[in-house]
């Protein structure tokens, strides 16, 4: 191979030798790619077979040897091709007069646009957005993939057929009445509901673009590009879902029952009707919580959620507040003794008691309520108020529902002092223990003491258990001072034992956080060991709430404390469950008769009955019973007509500081003073050996 012939194959230009009636005699390689050939099947190739409009190119050419012409090349797939040609004359030995041709492109307009339209194709393909041409009929001329994706309908399904889109805003024919009415360039933009293959509606954003060419029978075309926006809906739903209700159990939160309760105002205010917010906490639930753990105890919210809301009418809100705390909108009542009857309601469903596991549980709760207009005519305060209400509901005691009253907004700067004051008040030796006798209600004797704890502030003076005792238990610090007091009287009965009395036995009151201590009977058996006290001198007194709430658990730990040798008393009977089946199943030692029952002796007879009946159903099951609160001597009558065994009262002794009741002890071996007249006992200060 000679130069130039080395030159030709490896040159980057296009070259061919072509005779004078542009028959192909030779090509080099760059030449068989542009036209897309083999040598082979170049060489002798026709003229009119690779170059468009060949005699003119021809005629031109040998007129002006030395021009660039543009011509168009026909390519080995049937494609055209635009170049320029540049050419130059001269004598082949064997063929004549022969033409060398220099080929290069020409990127023309036409090669541009359709470059261009070949990259839009590719970018509609592959977008996420569903694309469809459509005639003026509203028929489907071209879809991307996209649409058969978002919609499910393959491309021969939906070709021909209209597209359709309809949503509320818009009567039937509104699609093809807009593509009537845009003219070309002009758009329309806006969301409707898209069909699906399978039948059903979605949302979409659609945006429809009137073309500015037609096809070929003339008929106007239109691009119309649409976004699903399920997941976009779907997550603004969700949004808006977690900003007005609560996660756990489906309720409205307080933003949304502020909302409606402005509403309600509004309302109520025009119909001169009332609206009422009650605010409930669930009494004891952090013991659940802490002894089941949460997952029950979220189960437990659960459930209580689902006994509020079949509590109330289905035009009345229930919101979570947080925790077990639970918000009620009353949004049209006739007058504020309507919520009453509300908050009866819902402590009647949720006295019905739940299964969470293997455990049986209780629940009850504390309702305060606040009414508009008469409490207040903003909705803040109407929800401070219902909230100080329910405070002072827990304080009377479980299950209780109270309504606001002004005197409470002082009550409540109190009961911040109280907070403040009592976490101090165990360093400060401001609490005290008081101990209150049992007595035998045919002998007389002394059989044991109360231990009653009592607060001597030097701020506040003597504060009143029913004040600071739930405050302790709402704060926890009910477990110290519960353990404090525990010790207390184990050493004082254990001085009274010293000095003769060893007959005595010391009741202590227990908390339901107390009681719900996983420790709690390990405390129990350090406090015996360290006083030296024997079990079966102690009495643990705890209430049918406590008792009641998770009945396995409150079994196990009683079957525990009665290996100790320690009694369980079952206080305030006949206030709260009164189960006899749960007194069967219980080892209980003591029960308590509430003193509203003895109140009534003999004069009311509904109290007359149901106490003879419950010293009755006690004995029949060998459990012994004191009664509570005795005050006359007509009552010890018939409490010893029943054969009732003990009893405990101000006819006997007010509660007495523990230098007192030593005294009482030694100086009278039978109460009351006075036997026939009933003589109270003196105050503690005038018992006082001094």
């Amino acid at each position: 191979m000679n130069d130039y012939h080395y030159l030709a194959e490896h040159s980057p230009a296009a070259l061919l030798l072509v005779q004078a009636t542009g028959t192909i005699i030779a090509a080099n390689p760059a030449a068989c790619r542009m036209l897309g050939r083999q040598r082979e099947q170049l060489q002798a190739l026709a003229v009119d077979d690779w170059l468009q409009h060949a005699s003119q190119v021809l005629s031109v050419i040998a007129a002006a040897p030395d021009k660039a012409v543009a011509v168009t090349l026909y390519t080995g797939d049937g494609a055209q091709l635009a170049a320029q040609l540049h050419v130059r004359w001269s004598e082949h030995a064997d063929h004549g007069r022969v033409a060398s041709l220099a080929l290069s492109r020409i990127a023309t307009q036409a090669r541009r646009t359709d470059d261009r339209a070949r990259a839009a194709r590719t970018a509609i393909e592959h977008m996420d957005e569903a694309a469809v041409l459509l005639d003026a009929e509203a028929r489907i001329r071209a879809l991307n993939p996209a649409y058969t994706r978002i919609t499910g309908y393959t491309e021969a399904e939906a070709l021909g057929q209209p597209l359709q889109l309809r949503d509320s805003q818009h009567e039937e024919g509104f699609l093809l009445d807009l593509l009537a009415g845009l003219e070309a360039g002009q758009g329309w933009a806006g969301e409707m509901n898209s069909r699906r293959r399978a039948g059903e509606y979605y949302p979409a954003y659609v945006k429809i673009t009137a073309l500015d060419r037609a096809d070929k029978d003339g008929d106007r075309l239109f691009v119309a590009v649409f976004r699903d926006l399920s997941a976009d809906k779907a997550y603004e739903a969700r949004i808006e879902y977690l900003a007005h209700y609560d996660t756990l159990t489906g309720l409205a939160n307080r933003t949304l029952i502020e909302k409606r309760a402005e509403l309600a105002r509004i309302a109520v205010a025009r119909d001169g009707r009332h609206l009422a917010l009650l605010f409930l906490d669930l009494d004891g639930f952090k013991a659940v919580n802490d002894s089941l753990g949460h997952a029950l105890g979220d189960e437990l919210l659960c459930h209580v959620a689902d006994r509020l809301r079949s509590a109330v009418s289905k035009t009345d809100i229930v919101a979570r507040q947080g925790g077990d705390e639970f918000v009620i909108l009353l949004d049209s009542i006739s007058k504020p003794e309507d919520a009453a009857y509300v908050a009866t309601r819902i402590q009647e469903k949720l006295r019905v008691p739940l299964t969470l596991g293997d455990q049986t549980v209780f629940t009850t709760a504390s309702i305060g309520i606040s009414c508009y207009p008469d409490d207040s005519q903003d909705l803040t305060t109407l929800l401070r108020n219902a909230d100080m209400a329910m405070y002072r509901a827990k304080r009377q005691g479980h299950g209780r529902y109270v309504f606001y009253r002004p005197e409470m907004d002082a009550n409540a700067h109190w009961m911040l002092q109280l907070r403040n004051n009592l976490h101090r008040a165990l360093e400060r030796d401001e609490l005290h223990v008081y101990y209150q006798p049992f007595v035998d209600v045919t002998t007389g004797r002394v059989t044991g003491i109360e231990a009653l704890l009592r607060w001597q502030s030097d701020e506040l003076g003597m504060v009143s258990p029913s004040d600071f005792v739930p405050i302790a238990e709402e704060t926890g610090l009910i477990l110290e001072v519960g353990e404090w007091v525990l010790r207390q009287a184990c050493q004082q009965l254990q001085r009274l034992h010293a000095q003769g009395y060893d007959h005595l036995r010391v009741a202590v009151n227990l908390s339901a956080r107390q009681f719900r201590q996983t420790d709690l009977v390990a405390q129990i058996a350090a406090v015996l060991e360290q006083t030296g006290l024997d079990g079966r001198h102690l009495e643990l007194e705890i209430t049918e709430t406590v008792l009641m709430e998770q009945a396995g658990a409150t079994l196990d730990t009683l079957h525990a404390l009665q290996a100790l040798g320690v009694a369980v008393a079952l206080d305030d009977f006949g206030t709260g469950y009164s189960s006899l089946s749960y007194l069967r199943r219980f080892p209980i030692t003591y029960l308590k008769v509430d003193k509203s029952f003895v109140d009534g002796i003999p004069g009311e007879k509904g109290d007359l009955t149901i106490t003879r009946t419950i010293v009755a159903m006690a004995r029949s099951l060998g459990i012994r019973v004191t009664a509570e609160g005795v005050e006359t001597l007509e009552q010890r009558k018939w409490l010893r007509h029943w054969h009732c065994e003990e009893a405990q009262g101000y006819l006997y002794s007010l509660p007495l500081a523990a230098d007192d009741l030593e005294w009482l002890l030694s100086n009278h071996e039978v109460l009351p003073l006075g036997n026939e007249t009933g003589t109270l006992a003196s105050e503690p200060t005038q018992l006082s050996k001094e």
